[in-house]
Parts: structure tokens; C-alpha cells; sequence
């Protein structure tokens, strides 16, 4: 069988309006398509979340977490913790490793 390691992350906005701009740079930044073309990355998608409208969801999958450490040193991510610093996001992450047969 083979591995591969879920992170998922919930984003913490003031409100609204900060989640949308802060989207906006994301998407600028080109980081979500640039981490899906590094070696590794299984999955990279965000997601509004249904009834919150200052929360956003992340869910990365990467075929082992060294892969995904990796990817933490790249300059994309870089940029991306620095529009979270901007915009005073926080985060809640959760990791689990899966297996499948």
C-alpha cells in the first residue's frame, strides 16, 4: 500500500471583506497552482466554508510529510505566510497520515 499525509486548515478571519482580499493576493500570488506542481503534492484546494464567512479551509495531501516540509521552504510559501501576517489570519492545523491499500 502506499502513503500520503492530510493537512487541513482552517483560517481565521475578522470578517468577510478580510477573507476576500486576503483570497485575492493569494490568488495573485499564484501560490495554490505553484504547490500543486511541486513534487509531492497530491492535492492543494481551498474552500469557503458553508456557514462562516470569516473562515476558509485548506486541504493539502502530499505524499509524506517530508514532502510537504519541503514545500515550506519554497518562495511561494514564503509569500503566502506573509499575506497571512497582512491580514492577521489565523490558523488551525490538523494532520493525519492515511494508508491505502
Amino acid at each position: 500500500g502506499r502513503k500520503m499525509t492530510n493537512f487541513y486548515v482552517t483560517y481565521k478571519f475578522a470578517d468577510k471583506e478580510t477573507r476576500d482580499a486576503f483570497y485575492r493576493e493569494v490568488k495573485e500570488s499564484r501560490a495554490p497552482e505553484l504547490s500543486r506542481e511541486e513534487d509531492g503534492c497530491i492535492r492543494y484546494d481551498f474552500f469557503f466554508h458553508a456557514d462562516e464567512d470569516d473562515k476558509m479551509f485548506l486541504w493539502e495531501q502530499w505524499t509524506s510529510r517530508e514532502a510537504q516540509k519541503k514545500h515550506c521552504q519554497q518562495p511561494h510559501f514564503l509569500r503566502l505566510s506573509s499575506i497571512k501576517e497582512k491580514y492577521g489570519v489565523e490558523t488551525d492545523i490538523q494532520i493525519e497520515d492515511q494508508y491505502c491499500k
